[in-house]
């Protein structure tokens, strides 16, 4: 009967024991799942946007690039017509000289009215006019790149082009440039650049004023 008992209790030590391993095991801890597939996928995001930022730049210096070639291409014509700039932006050419301002300088996009900084601009051609070129005639000549018109309201790029020219000759005619001035428009038909991207197209939307000698 003693040796019955001693049995039995080891049996239930050996059992109780074995329970609380188990529920030592139930009670560990899980472990974190695996991060590198996060990290990988985040390092993949980041590296995707540095790559779209490289691309963006790389496109940005081409267009620029497109567009110092075209300017440098320009002026080198220039050059072998016989003409070159004088003071103040002027340009000689046959019978005159010619100055080039930049639409943006003067304009908003699509509008005809004059900037306040294209105000100040105009200011220094009139005090040229009526200086070193009184008694030229003054031919103001709009131009416009090949974008179409979509909301601005004009008819087409000649409308566009000729309202500018007309709005500078008027504000020119208000610094007391004589009656010897006529505008009109080119529209997209003369460009000095390619219109292909934003960059080159910019330098086609201008105005220019030639002054001539009378005849």
């Amino acid at each position: 009967m003693t040796n019955h008992i001693a049995k039995l209790s080891v049996w239930v030590s050996l059992g109780l024991v074995l329970g609380g391993v188990g529920c030592a095991d139930q009670k560990k801890p899980v472990s974190a799942p695996d991060q590198t597939p996060n990290a990988a996928a985040d390092r993949i995001s980041q590296l995707e946007g540095e790559l779209n930022q490289c691309k963006a730049d790389l496109a940005a210096c081409q267009d620029k690039t497109l567009a110092l070639q075209t300017e440098n291409d320009r002026l080198k014509e220039q050059l072998a017509k016989g003409s070159v700039s004088t003071e103040g932006g002027w340009t000689s050419v046959p019978g005159g000289a010619m100055l080039a301002i930049e639409g943006t300088v003067l304009f908003d996009s699509g509008k005809a009215q004059l900037k306040s900084g294209g105000s100040r601009v105009l200011d220094g051609v009139a005090d040229t006019l009526l200086g070193k070129y009184a008694g030229y005639d003054v031919y103001v000549v709009g131009h416009t790149d090949n974008e179409p018109i979509k909301k601005s309201g004009w008819k087409d790029n000649y409308q566009l082009s000729t309202e500018r020219a007309l709005t500078v000759l008027r504000y020119l005619r208000s610094k007391g440039v004589p009656r010897d001035m006529c505008a009109c428009g080119w529209g997209e038909d003369r460009p000095v650049a390619d219109n292909r991207t934003p960059a080159t197209k910019q330098p086609n939307r201008r105005v220019e004023i030639y002054v001539m000698q009378k005849r």
